[in-house]
């Protein structure tokens, strides 16, 4: 009696071994990719929340990624308005990921785990956030920072480095080489920080606009 009471244990234990190696789900947040040796595609994604059955590993594995919007910014940093004045701005990006299996061919390479895909996929996004904040150049003082009651442009220059941005990832080359792996959502700015020099300048401005 003991005897078959061991074995029937063991046995429930081994199926619930067996399932959870060769059953996975998918949320209504997530997609999955399915590799085979390491190799995905079309047919391997899952989009649709639900279970889902694999072989155990190594033979296949599965990839969940959170499809939300996620949040990144950058540091503090200068950069010149077209009137030679120093600006030190901290922007924001939104950013999706937008073709699950792109995503994992784009970033599979920097580790097992999906949260290294997105920090490398951030990483890059980063830098391609700072180059677009190039815009910055075509703009005066005067115009991102106008008087009470007057417009300003920095939704305009919001605009500007968001499609800036767009552009990079699309585009397959460069620093923001993403292709359709990921889909920037918006971009906004999010702190700016007068040095001394500007701020004495723009003092002055406002002063003499007043007079």
């Amino acid at each position: 009696m003991q005897r078959t009471i061991i074995i029937v244990i063991a046995a429930v234990v081994a199926l619930a071994l067996l399932s959870r190696a060769m059953t996975y789900t998918v949320r209504f947040t997530e997609a999955g990719v399915l590799t085979t040796f390491g190799s995905a595609s079309e047919t391997n994604v899952r989009k649709d929340p639900g279970l889902y059955f694999k072989w155990p590993e190594p033979i296949q594995s599965v990839t969940k990624y959170d499809t939300r919007k996620r949040f990144l910014k950058t540091r503090l940093e200068g950069h010149q308005t077209a009137d030679d004045r120093l600006l030190v701005v901290e922007v924001y990006c939104l950013w999706r990921v937008e073709d699950p299996l792109q995503f994992f061919k784009r970033w599979s390479n920097a580790g097992p785990r999906a949260g290294d895909h997105y920090r490398k996929a951030e990483d890059v996004l980063r830098s391609a956030l700072r180059d677009a904040m190039g815009e910055v150049s075509k703009y005066r003082m005067d115009e991102l920072f106008a008087p009470a009651g007057k417009p300003t442009k920095v939704a305009e220059l919001e605009a500007r480095v968001l499609d800036s941005l767009q552009r990079k990832i699309q585009s397959g080359t460069g620093a923001a080489a993403g292709g359709n792996s990921i889909q920037a959502i918006d971009v906004g700015i999010s702190k700016i920080v007068f040095p001394e020099a500007t701020t004495e300048q723009v003092m002055e401005q406002m002063r003499t606009t007043r007079a």
